[in-house]
């Protein structure tokens, strides 16, 4: 749908965030680093693609970078001998798991202490499993209606042990797989090498533009969270945007290690509303966004259409 995730606009404030800049170890100083995390793993669409064969692709594309990601899991979706085995899988090859809720309810629209029991319940089945569970992140990125639901909230994780993890970089990949998939049910033989070149141009252009936004606040070396999902599109093309980016100069931080960044562990100065951290970061200041991409407005819509998509 197209209002599943606020559209990620703006960029970020100068003031008050030099001091969350890290220089690289033994990098230049002007080198592009990113982590990627990937919520929710459903385990549905496998059209073209099986199951088994996505989740495999995903995994053999981060070890073609030498990355170790981490996995933002919501239980509902993996309640079964192969949804369980998947989430062994990235444990099994060092990627990190995390707490992504056990039915992907929006804050906004649930009583708190309900969410916060979700939110419970998920961490215990991960546990059950033999998964440990350090981090959060909110569906939709969604953390409250309003500032006293969201400092309750940040309360409550408190109190479960759990840190936030927020997004400053969103691939908008599920609206992409959305119309891919649609494609797919009509016509299971598409051609999808137009969606590959989209996807991964669409990814560079978004890396670099929100690289961008993160100097002007002088972050140098503070690594992206990058946010994905566990799916097809991901199944398929995942190894061709993470090689598309490292051939444009970016560097992969384990996510255990860019999570642990103490500059992403602050309550957010409001809800975020679907906003990433450099977007409240700017509202923050009120400094004003930087020109977007174009193609890429509207979850991309228009260079969608205009590729046919």
């Amino acid at each position: 749908m197209m209002d599943r995730r606020g559209f990620l606009m703006g960029a970020a404030a100068v003031a008050g965030l030099t001091a969350c800049s890290v220089k690289p170890q033994g990098s230049a100083i002007d080198q592009k680093r990113m982590a990627i995390t990937m919520d929710d793993f459903t385990q549905t669409f496998d059209i073209g693609l099986s199951l088994e064969q996505r989740n495999a692709n995903i995994l053999d594309a981060f070890d073609a970078v030498g990355h170790k990601a981490a996995g933002f899991v919501t239980g509902s979706f993996v309640e079964s001998e192969w949804g369980e085995q998947v989430v062994e899988s990235w444990t099994s090859r060092g990627h990190l798991i995390g707490n992504h809720t056990w039915t992907h309810p929006h804050a906004n629209e649930t009583p708190t202490q309900d969410y916060l029991a979700d939110i419970k319940r998920n961490s215990d089945y991960l546990r059950s499993l033999g998964h440990r569970t350090d981090y959060f992140r909110f569906p939709f990125l969604d953390d409250g209606r309003d500032r006293a639901q969201q400092v309750a909230l940040f309360e409550g994780l408190n109190e479960q042990g759990l840190l936030n993890a927020p997004v400053t970089f969103d691939t908008v990949d599920w609206y992409t797989t959305s119309r891919m998939e649609a494609r797919l049910r009509d016509n299971p033989q598409t051609d999808l090498a137009p969606y590959r070149e989209y996807y991964v141009d669409m990814c560079v252009t978004l890396a670099n533009y929100w690289e961008e936004t993160s100097r002007m606040l002088g972050n140098i070396g503070l690594p992206h969270l990058t946010l994905m999902h566990h799916n097809v599109l991901n199944g398929h093309f995942l190894k061709d945007v993470l090689l598309a980016l490292k051939a444009d100069g970016w560097a992969f931080v384990d996510a255990a290690d860019a999570l642990d960044m103490t500059a992403y562990h602050d309550l957010p100065p409001e809800p975020t509303m679907g906003r990433n951290w450099l977007t409240l970061k700017r509202r923050e200041m009120g400094i004003e966004a930087l020109p977007y991409p174009q193609d890429y407005l509207q979850f991309g819509k228009p260079g969608m259409d205009a590729r046919g998509l």
